[in-house]
């Protein structure tokens, strides 16, 4: 599975593709590029789904359990995640039962968590803001063909009507 910086040089690799589309004048090779690109993209989105899938708890079956991070806590998360968070929120699961479980936690269990729940939620950031980057080029090229591609990305990606596909609430 890719990482972040994985995702990261895919996107910027595509943006420049879409980016150098916009010099092409022939139609036909217009519309070759654009179907590369409108790959490219697919790419892209099996990517960070896959990785938002490898940082995304299961889904919870019980109650759940909000824990403040320290003062402490709070700065590593944000040095290794690049994310600001303040509190965990924990879901008893089939695996643990958060909710019973709380005196036996770990300052560093905790921790974890919260960092994975912190990593999970800039990557869904950081993904959203990519694809509104890519879509936004997409859409300069003023290719017909690609009209499918685009808002398919918008419906993936950046359509909030409740919830949102990437998770953010």
């Amino acid at each position: 599975m890719a990482d972040f910086a994985d995702l990261q040089q895919k996107h910027a690799d595509t943006a420049r593709f879409a980016a150098a589309m916009a010099a092409e004048k022939d139609p036909q090779r217009l519309q070759d590029l654009a179907g590369e690109l409108q790959k490219r993209c697919q790419e892209l989105g099996k990517m960070a789904r896959a990785l938002e899938a490898a940082l995304t708890p299961a889904a919870p079956s019980g109650p759940e359990t909000r824990v403040a991070l320290t003062a402490e806590q709070r700065k590593r998360i944000a040095e290794q995640t690049g994310a600001a968070i303040e509190v965990v929120t924990l879901h008893d699961s089939a695996d643990r039962a958060w909710s019973k479980e709380m005196s036996k936690a770990t300052p560093s269990e905790i921790e974890a968590l919260a960092a994975k729940e912190a990593a999970a939620s800039r990557l869904r950031a950081e993904t959203r803001k990519q694809v509104e980057m890519i879509v936004r080029e997409m859409e300069k090229l003023d290719v017909p063909g690609l009209a499918e591609t685009i808002a398919q990305l918008r419906r993936d990606y950046l359509e909030i009507d409740g919830h949102s596909p990437l998770g953010v609430p």
